[in-house]
């Protein structure tokens, strides 16, 4: 019992020691003090386009646009045009939340002519703003999903984490395979579905409690907006989720458990969200809003996917047209 009070001492000291660490950590993290994410943008960007005083284009997005450079949109986008300098900061798994903490700095750093930020309709309301519930969860992806929206660091270290996960190689196979399976379609997903099976509607068509989330993003869409030079130009890209395409996708979706409010046309090209949002960000004379779901919609046959079959993310044929839809839209040379 002699050493009771010394182990005790030992626990307060180590806890307060661990506690001032990840205060600090979180600090350092949401002041970009350092570049947390340089392994990303280095292995999707080449050493002279990082070392351009000046680039054409600075590109913020998730996994749709930190996907691997032989299929990557980005990628291709560069190939057609040579001699345009294009850096890509993309990073997955991450919001515009996380994009907030070192926006400014690559910008800063990288002094962009032009800047084209990536949104994807199917999770970047919840990427701001978590699911969570105790009796669909586990206690510790509540408590993961919970603290991660209030000390963002977390979902940074969930990041680098997940690199050792072994669901990496399991994903790797599921999405080539060409036949939808219920069993091979990605866990988050149907993890998000199980929380809400009418989520994509309430999404697409801003219903509650997806209007809050939407105020959320929209602040946060304001903030980096705001850190950009108004002489600037700005494209942000709408890529949206593959049951807003064509019915395929929606009855695979349904088999995964998915409900869709019938009375909500989730094909329509001017959604709530993105029309929303395009009234909200009209004083921002800079931003253009480009919208390719009529492009998707046009070109997803049944000969020609656009999306994985067992993933929501674009394939490498979504990621061509993807492509060209944009160097219709923006200048490139």
């Amino acid at each position: 019992m002699k050493f009771l009070p010394k182990i005790k001492k030992f626990c307060i000291n180590t806890a307060i020691i661990v506690l001032v660490t990840f205060v600090l950590f979180e600090i350092l993290y949401r002041n970009s003090v350092i570049d947390f994410y340089k392994a990303e943008t280095s292995h999707l960007n080449s050493e002279d386009d990082l070392v351009t005083p000046s680039v054409d284009f600075l590109v913020f997005g998730d996994s749709f646009s930190a996907t691997a450079k032989d299929i990557n949109y980005i990628e291709k986008i560069k190939q057609a045009h040579p001699t345009t300098t294009i850096v890509n900061v993309s990073v997955p798994g991450i919001g515009i939340k996380q994009v907030n903490t070192f926006a400014k700095a690559k910008i800063k750093k990288h002094q962009p002519k032009s800047i084209i930020y990536q949104i994807y309709v199917g999770n970047d309301l919840i990427d701001v703003n978590h699911l969570w519930s105790w009796e669909k969860f586990s206690l510790a992806r509540n408590l993961y999903w919970e603290a991660s929206d209030y000390f963002m660091s977390i979902s940074y270290l969930n990041h680098k984490a997940s690199v050792f996960s072994s669901r990496m190689n399991s994903r790797t196979y599921t999405m080539a395979t060409d036949t939808f399976k219920v069993d091979y379609y990605d866990a988050r997903t149907k993890r998000f579905l199980n929380f809400d099976s009418s989520y994509l509607t309430k999404t697409f068509t801003l219903q509650e409690p997806f209007a809050k989330r939407y105020d959320d993003w929209l602040s946060e869409m304001h903030y980096f907006l705001e850190t950009i030079p108004a002489d600037i130009p700005v494209y942000l890209v709408w890529i949206p989720h593959c049951t807003q395409v064509n019915e395929y996708y929606v009855t695979n979706f349904e088999r995964l458990g998915a409900t869709f409010d019938i009375d909500k046309n989730i094909k329509e090209v001017n959604y709530p969200f993105f029309a929303q949002a395009t009234k909200d960000l009209t004083a921002y004379t800079n931003v253009t809003l480009l919208n390719p779901l009529q492009t998707f919609q046009a070109n997803d046959t049944s000969g020609y996917r656009l999306y994985f079959a067992n993933d929501p993310h674009i394939n490498d044929r979504g990621n061509v047209v993807l492509s060209d839809f944009l160097q219709t839209k923006i200048t490139f040379e």
